[in-house]
């Protein structure tokens, strides 16, 4: 894969929106250079503006490197809706999935695969959207959710490896963000956990750039252009490392694909 430098972006944001009933789907992305291999949707807290994802150097230089196309959301839905009714747009079914898919086709003029990343009120549409439409997924990653909904027993749920994490220092989302990745990995999902250390309720710059390299590695074996090894894997909460997944709780273990991944986790995961 051809990496390039980049030293200034002059792209302009392409915006585009729809809209039902309260709920609103806006979209903001980089315009298209044509070699794309997949898109990267990035997913702000609730009701939150994404866009500034794409002034950050960090994201555009990776989805730029690995021929990404890169569109940010800009959903917003009633906040009782949202926490009360169970409904808007956490609710990939009711409307925010097909705008975004949709978005996906009209912008790339097909149906790419997806990487995914989600913060806040983003891991919340995140978590739900990678199965709800589980074949287009490559990896995803969300980060500090409220409240989660765990697949309907039945459901199918994406082989794509994910990562749930939460800072160790925010306090109402890190119980049920763990509960989800503990069930997870107790029905053998590929998750990583991250526990990150000293944060609360923020985005953190150190886990972000971990989430890019978990992508890398997801997509160079997504392509074929690298074969998966054995797994490593780590306790969370000793961060040790071994190539045996026979850990007396599955649960309690995270699979990497090399040593290099995990070595950069233990700088990040808070025993």
């Amino acid at each position: 894969m051809k990496i390039r430098k980049i030293t200034v972006f002059l792209f302009l944001l392409v915006i585009s929106e729809g809209a039902d009933a309260e709920d609103m789907y806006k979209f903001s992305n980089i315009p298209p250079s044509g070699r794309e291999v997949a898109v990267l949707i990035l997913a702000p807290g609730m009701n939150a503006n994404g866009s500034l994802f794409l002034k950050e150097v960090e994201w555009t230089t990776f989805a730029w490197e690995n021929n990404l196309g890169i569109i940010a959301l800009n959903y917003s839905s009633s906040e009782i809706d949202l926490y009360r009714n169970r409904r808007g747009y956490y609710y990939p079914e009711q409307g925010s999935g097909k705008a975004l898919l949709d978005e996906i086709k009209n912008i790339y003029k097909k149906d790419l695969p997806i990487l995914l990343y989600g913060f806040s009120g983003g891991a919340q549409f995140i978590s739900r959207f990678v199965n709800w439409v589980p074949e287009r997924i490559i990896a995803w990653c969300a980060y500090s959710a409220q409240f989660w909904d765990y697949p309907h027993t039945g459901m199918k749920i994406t082989d794509a490896r994910g990562i749930v994490a939460c800072g160790d220092l925010d306090a109402f989302r890190w119980k049920p963000s763990f509960d989800f990745y503990y069930q997870g990995r107790k029905n053998r999902m590929n998750w990583i956990w991250v526990n990150i250390s000293n944060t609360g309720h923020n985005r953190n710059n150190e886990f972000e750039q971990f989430v890019r390299d978990f992508f890398d590695e997801e997509l160079k074996i997504y392509l074929g252009e690298k074969k998966p090894g054995r797994d490593v894997y780590a306790n969370i909460f000793s961060t040790s490392g071994q190539t045996s997944k026979n850990f007396y709780f599955t649960e309690l273990s995270c699979p990497f694909r090399t040593w290099k991944l995990l070595n950069l986790w233990k700088k990040i995961q808070a025993p």
